[in-house]
């Protein structure tokens, strides 16, 4: 394709993937961390509209069930290194 249908078929895509998107909820904390669409995909997840520090865990479960787990997601928890003047 050349550039210019490019140019014209980004802002329509990004507008269809917004328009079916939804709200990403922290695991833990239960805020709004962002907005995405989310395909299975030949056995992946594929992801659109999203920024990339989100971080897959699994979500705890009432019971145990070996063939089915829930997948939710939080974000990167900030750095923590102790500050090291340089020398």
């Amino acid at each position: 394709m050349s550039k210019i249908k490019m140019k014209l078929l980004r802002p329509l895509a990004l507008g269809l993937i917004n328009l079916l998107a939804s709200d990403i909820r922290d695991v833990r904390t239960g805020e709004i961390i962002g907005r995405a669409l989310l395909l299975p995909w030949r056995g992946r997840i594929l992801f659109f509209g999203t920024s990339p520090d989100l971080l897959p865990i699994f979500r705890p479960q009432t019971q145990m069930v070996q063939w089915r787990s829930t997948l939710g997601f939080t974000k990167h928890p900030s750095p923590d290194f102790p500050h090291e003047p340089r020398s």
